[in-house]
């Protein structure tokens, strides 16, 4: 008998964006490669590493919308976490091992909230010794792992919310729910949740680490908009869900200028040209309108447009 030919899984030319609910216990590339291979996408990026621990929101962009990911990458975050306190985990979170503990912390509500007010506004915090931030092109994650002492240089971040929030977080079988507080956080891209709760158990004299993260909005995007595993497999199957659910690629750039282009001058920016603004002024980077049709990215400068990224034609 003859071998049984798989059958061929003709690839998608897909344009857009879609919003993933990611499950805890899966990295950030194994998900993009699962809705990757789910939906047949013949090219595909998120926008945001979450760690294996957090779920929630995390775009993910089609064909010509990876173009413009920096966008959503370099946009404010926001999450929901928990954080037990009294327990410094080497990792920063419930993934590493325990390697301090304080029975009895004390987390009054006033004392919390006078922690609080010094992590808010623009800080410096040092990334966790198990991250994947690169020192000398190498994750900083490896040399610890290696056992290889390195620098740890601290990062400028801004903090615009930080508040303890109710929290019905249970403890489980370790009985610990009293130790437990919930936050919310709204921070710059690049600020490490992990760090800013084990500063906050530093700064109260007992220690915490991460138990729960959940990103619930990134840029102007929520986690209400944003579709499980389970539920990409069933777009999947369907041409006509998966048109209903995959955003336009302009959603990624909503935060900048909107700049209208006539016919003519959409042809000479498409030709990589410049073009002459006669009442021009600096305006930076601005999205690029053909009416109503979005054509990419431009840079206002000196009275004049510059095409920077563009959608192919």
């Amino acid at each position: 008998m003859g071998a049984i030919e798989k059958p061929i899984r003709v690839k998608r030319d897909l344009d857009g964006l879609m919003l993933l609910d990611k499950p805890q216990g899966m990295s950030s590339n194994q998900a993009l490669q699962r809705v990757k291979w789910l939906l047949r996408a013949k090219k595909a990026g998120h926008t945001g590493t979450l760690d294996p621990l957090a779920t929630g929101l995390l775009p993910i962009c089609f064909g010509e919308a990876t173009k413009f990911s920096r966008f959503q990458l370099e946009a404010d975050k926001r999450y929901r976490v928990v954080g037990r306190f009294g327990e410094v985990s080497d990792t920063a979170d419930c993934e590493g091992t325990i390697v301090a503990t304080n029975v009895k912390p004390d987390l009054s509500a006033d004392k919390v909230e006078a922690a609080l007010a010094g992590f808010r506004g623009e800080i410096e915090q040092y990334p966790p010794r198990y991250s994947a931030i690169k020192v000398d092109g190498r994750r900083l994650c490896d040399y610890v792992r290696d056992g290889i002492e390195v620098e740890i240089k601290p990062r400028q971040v801004r903090v615009s919310q930080f508040e303890m929030i109710p929290s019905d977080h249970s403890a489980g079988s370790q009985g610990q729910a009293d130790q437990c507080l919930q936050f919310e956080i709204s921070c710059s891209k690049g600020t490490y949740v992990r760090s800013l709760i084990a500063d906050l158990g530093e700064q109260l004299g007992c220690g915490a680490h991460v138990v729960e993260l959940v990103r619930i909005a990134s840029g102007g995007f929520k986690l209400e908009q944003a579709l499980t595993i389970e539920e990409f497999e069933a777009v999947a199957e369907s041409d006509e869900m998966l048109s209903e659910n995959l955003l336009p690629t302009d959603q990624l750039v909503t935060g900048l200028p909107r700049h209208q282009v006539s016919g003519a001058d959409a042809v000479r920016l498409n030709m990589g040209q410049t073009v002459v603004e006669e009442h021009g002024q600096d305006g930076g980077t601005v999205a690029l309108f053909l009416a109503d049709e979005f054509m990419g990215v431009g840079e206002l400068l000196k009275g004049a447009l510059y095409p920077r990224r563009l959608l192919r034609q």
